[in-house]
């Protein structure tokens, strides 16, 4: 996976905290949690209660880049991955139910001339509201449409 690959999955400001430490992270051999581990110190209290920013040299509030910061930092680009999984599957998934309830309800001849866009779409709506609720009015017009199309290029 490419760095910008790995950017491109993360909300821009969960990627802002975790740039800090990607550097950290991204040619560690081993697990990060145990990589920040070695921060630790005889007392368990030090490693749990780590500030998130610490005083630089010169006086500047700097993220802190040892122990939990960056377990922190790898849970939320790990999180940031697994939600842009989650919600570009359940895109995938309304894009094909809302085609199927197009090609169920809108294939024949006479529905080109018996459905205006916003018929059809009242139409769908009435029986189907969890999968065409999913997209804005626009989106849905804008699909109907194209379906539309698709119908009377396949009936010409």
């Amino acid at each position: 996976m490419t760095d910008k690959a790995l950017q491109d999955m993360i909300e821009p400001e969960l990627w802002e905290r975790a740039m800090p430490f990607y550097d950290l992270t991204k040619g560690s051999s081993s697990s990060l949690i145990s990589d920040s581990k070695t921060t630790q110190s005889s007392n368990n209290d030090d490693y749990i209660h780590q500030p998130r920013m610490v005083l630089s040299e010169s006086g500047a509030a700097v993220p802190n880049q040892a122990g939990w910061p960056l377990v922190e930092a790898s849970m939320l680009v790990a999180c940031g991955g697994i939600t842009r999984f989650c919600l570009d599957t359940m895109d995938a998934q309304f894009d094909v139910a809302f085609q199927s309830l197009l090609d169920l309800h809108f294939n024949k001849r006479e529905h080109l001339d018996d459905y205006s866009v916003e018929r059809a779409d009242d139409q769908l709506r009435l029986g189907s509201l969890s999968v065409t609720g999913y997209f804005s009015l626009k989106e849905r017009h804008a699909r109907i449409e194209k379906h539309f199309e698709e119908l009377r290029s396949k009936f010409s």
